[in-house]
């Protein structure tokens, strides 16, 4: 599973440093991160995307937790000191990369979210970002499955109404116009 992970390496950093520190310590943290991966998830798959590539979405999650804990845990040091005098020499082709236009998108989804109505909202998170099938949710919650189902349904309509013409802009590599 390490290996798989370490394909992506830079990928990692990059997306670190996206969320706005140095690169030494985005080392650290992608570091941390292989570690915590290597520690908790025994199952490879849980990591994969159609048992194919390694989940982006669900690293990148992982990586922006993993970089608030730290800056919460370290908060006595200035992590944005050299952002402008590292990045200042950014093209736009580069400034909109895969894994910023990614983060992005992830981004706009969640500022959405956070606009629904708290049982949509809790709904929706509990089952995007666990591996809870929607059977599981409502026999956690009690909430009948036609009701999560009719739900999510409404939920996900709305989301591939507003975020289709992003999402065909990430797929077609024209990150600039997310």
């Amino acid at each position: 599973m390490l290996e798989l992970l370490a394909n992506n390496h830079d990928v990692w950093i990059r997306m670190v440093i996206s969320f706005g520190c140095n690169k030494d310590t985005a080392e650290d943290i992608v570091q941390s991160f292989y570690l915590r991966m290597h520690k908790y998830i025994k199952d490879e798959s849980r990591i994969m995307y159609n048992d194919e590539e390694v989940n982006r979405f669900f690293v990148y999650v992982t990586l922006k937790n993993m970089f608030k804990t730290y800056i919460v845990s370290e908060s006595r040091y200035q992590f944005f000191e050299t952002w402008e005098e590292e990045y200042a020499e950014w093209d736009d082709e580069t400034a909109y990369d895969e894994n910023t236009a990614f983060g992005r998108l992830v981004t706009k989804i969640q500022a959405e979210m956070n606009t629904w109505h708290r049982y949509d909202k809790l709904l929706s998170e509990k089952y995007l970002k666990s591996d809870y099938s929607l059977r599981e949710i409502a026999k956690g919650t009690g909430i009948s499955l036609t009701s999560i189902f009719n739900s999510m349904k409404h939920n996900k309509r709305i989301l591939r109404d507003k975020f289709k013409e992003d999402w065909e802009d990430f797929k077609n590599g024209d990150y600039n116009l997310i």
